[in-house]
């Protein structure tokens, strides 16, 4: 089974979140998502949580300040589980891009009124389930195909 991470990480007050504009994969290119990737062999997943999220912004967020909310994956021959994290910090706007995927800061309101097209369509769900502490479990959502 292939474990990806997906991570969103909110400033304090929890009105900002920070999205990575992906070129990568060729379905995600263009389109906001969570910063994230691949759980690396002989890696924890928080880990990989603490490790993408700080190669992918500059800005290091220790693995135990990182909380899974969610685990999605599919049942069938994919063999694919995402989880999916949060983390708050008030250093959310010292993330800077560092690849050729542009980071953003943008507020959480404000995502409703973004171009839905340039946006990965579960962050519609996700970043609401992510600041609704109640929801939390360690339950897995399974579906038929992540794409």
């Amino acid at each position: 089974m292939a474990n990806y991470v997906v991570g969103f990480a909110f400033n304090e007050d929890k009105t900002r979140v920070v999205l990575i504009e992906k070129q990568r994969p060729s379905w995600q290119k263009g389109k906001l998502n969570g910063i994230g990737g691949k759980v690396e062999e002989k890696e924890s997943i928080k880990m990989t949580m603490e490790r993408e999220f700080f190669e992918e912004t500059g800005l290091l967020i220790p693995k135990d300040q990182w909380e899974r909310f969610v685990k999605i994956g599919d049942n069938n021959h994919y063999g694919t589980m995402v989880h999916f994290y949060r983390a708050f910090t008030n250093r959310i706007e010292e993330v800077k891009s560092t690849t050729d995927e542009r980071i953003m800061v943008l507020v959480v309101k404000g995502l409703q009124h973004y171009d839905m097209e340039n946006v990965i369509p579960n962050l519609s769900w996700l970043i609401p389930l992510a600041l609704d502490a109640s929801s939390f479990s360690d339950d897995i959502y399974f579906f038929p195909r992540l794409r």
